[in-house]
């Protein structure tokens, strides 16, 4: 995987971990993002350094890391592709995983997430280059990524959450920007 800040912020979407706040990643990934993007980061590292700081905030932090992301069925944050079937099509899924295999990305069979699941469709994303990514956003992401944001804010009970959502936000417009697609 390539390090861009981009995916560095894509680990506040994995089960918080206490080893990960030693290693400041939104902090680092602030050093190469805009001024408003590098401030979100920031405050990102400073609520995710908070919430895995004690025992007693750590489990908050996890606790809502389980309602967003692991609930049964749809989870809140509706992290795949599929959710959002209505704006992305019936298909989208078969869509996705031509449009992967036409441009040579490989899905291994015995990995646990799907890859339409949004860590790897942002991963691919930031993979892609800068001609590609215009067709790509507008594709997969346009359509979805502002709503999953918003999901994101509304329904995060612990602060890295609600502000991880606004970082994507604000992402997703400047992104929306760049490839034409003003939401």
């Amino acid at each position: 995987m390539q390090t861009t800040p981009l995916n560095l912020i894509l680990l506040g979407l994995f089960e918080p971990e206490q080893e990960l706040r030693e290693l400041h990643v939104f902090k680092k990934a602030a050093e190469n993002l805009d001024e408003d993007l590098a401030r979100r980061a920031v405050l990102l590292d400073q609520l995710y350094t908070q919430g895995t700081a004690s025992s007693k905030a750590f489990k908050e932090m996890l606790l809502d890391y389980t309602r967003l992301f692991l609930s049964p069925g749809t989870p809140l944050a509706k992290n795949y592709l599929t959710c959002w079937k209505t704006k992305l099509g019936d298909n989208i899924l078969e869509e996705y995983l031509s449009y992967l295999e036409k441009k040579g990305f490989k899905t291994e069979k015995d990995i646990k997430e799907l890859p339409e699941h949004i860590v790897p469709v942002l991963e691919v994303y930031e993979l892609l280059d800068k001609e590609e990514k215009p067709e790509y956003f507008e594709k997969f992401l346009s359509k979805f990524i502002l709503d999953w944001s918003k999901l994101l804010e509304v329904e995060a009970r612990h602060g890295f959450y609600k502000n991880l959502g606004k970082f994507f936000t604000e992402w997703a417009k400047l992104e929306a920007k760049k490839n034409g697609a003003v939401p």
